[in-house]
């Protein structure tokens, strides 16, 4: 073959040669860097039963309960998400440092500081690993951290970050009830009372109102869908979040004859965007959640009646469904959204 056309096939190959070199070198770099780490717990995360944690915004202790679930000491009826809980708990067993300082060392790093960044407190059984994190190298992306034998490591910023989290962080969002509207017969929301036949909503005292379904539709899977935000486990009297005057009260009859009744209060102090309501399946408790969930009570009877403009549109969405009978009304609104 011509030595000029065979030149290129070389270039390729040697290309190839290098390329697949570098990648050794990468691979055999990486490997270095994990054996390097070194473990800073010694406890597997089935053997922790306590873990602390302090910054300057948060001081938490979370203990594991006989059935493995983790509680908040200071609070352990709050409820926590324990997939959420467990991965945090993985990350204290799983910490690592990338070097251990050496006594001669010590001398070139920041004397010890009388104000640590955070300080952690991992415990399984009667043994405890204490760590302290200390002041911060930007330049190197590290912090100093020290032992309970004042042992000195230095760990990359990225593996303490999100440590220390606050409550909220780890709270699981609280259902009123399990049921769902099609569970729902009759519905009183303050002075409005409403009955579910075959799924057409009439009002109780006035069947023969012209009701628009879609807003009763509504507030009947807004009170069988709130989630909450926050749950307060001892909370004040209810004058403290206007649930003694409570902006809209809200009872939902369900088909097996139980009942939930909802009470929505002022808007929550610290968020403004969520608000205080409180449940009878939850008497001793007060929880915050969305304010827009209250906003769906927001009627009168005349702002229910079915429009002339509600008509219409139900009847073109029949007229959709009749002509596309593969689809539904269903169909065609995503479909119209997408666009």
């Amino acid at each position: 073959m011509n030595r000029k056309k065979m030149m290129p096939l070389l270039l390729l190959a040697a290309g190839v040669v290098v390329l697949a070199v570098l990648l050794v070198l990468l691979q055999w770099s990486q490997s270095r860097e994990q054996q390097a780490e070194i473990p800073l717990c010694d406890f597997s995360v089935d053997a922790i039963d306590q873990v602390s944690y302090r910054d300057d915004s948060v001081e938490e202790t979370l203990i594991r309960q006989g059935d493995g679930d983790w509680v908040l000491q200071d609070d352990p009826t709050l409820p926590l998400d324990q997939e959420v809980t467990g991965s945090l708990i993985e990350k204290f067993a799983t910490l690592t440092a990338t070097r251990q300082l050496q006594p001669e060392e010590l001398a070139e790093i920041p004397a010890r500081s009388d104000t640590p960044l955070m300080e952690f407190s991992i415990t399984s059984g009667e043994n405890t690993r204490t760590l302290t994190v200390d002041l911060a190298n930007d330049v190197a992306d590290i912090y100093y951290v020290y032992d309970e034998n004042d042992t000195v490591y230095t760990v990359t910023q990225t593996n303490l970050a999100g440590l220390c989290k606050d409550p909220k962080d780890l709270y699981k969002a609280q259902t009123l009830t399990d049921k769902t509207i099609d569970d729902v017969a009759a519905m009183q929301v303050g002075d409005l009372g409403f009955t579910q036949t075959d799924g057409t909503w009439t009002l109780t005292d006035d069947p023969d109102y012209d009701l628009d379904q879609d807003a009763v539709k509504k507030m009947a899977n807004t009170v069988c869908g709130v989630k909450t935000d926050w749950t307060i486990t001892a909370p004040q009297a209810d004058s403290a979040y206007g649930l003694d005057t409570p902006d809209v009260t809200v009872t939902a009859t369900f088909t097996d004859g139980s009942e939930l009744t909802v009470r929505f209060g002022n808007l929550a102090d610290a968020d403004t965007t969520l608000c205080y309501l409180a449940s009878s399946g939850a008497p001793d408790l007060v929880y915050e959640a969305s304010a827009d969930y209250k906003n769906a009570f927001a009627v009168t009877r005349e702002s229910l009646q079915a429009t002339e403009a509600t008509a219409e549109s139900a009847a073109e969405e029949d007229t959709i469904v009749a002509e596309h009978p593969v689809g539904g009304k269903d169909d065609y609104a995503d479909a119209d959204q997408e666009e």
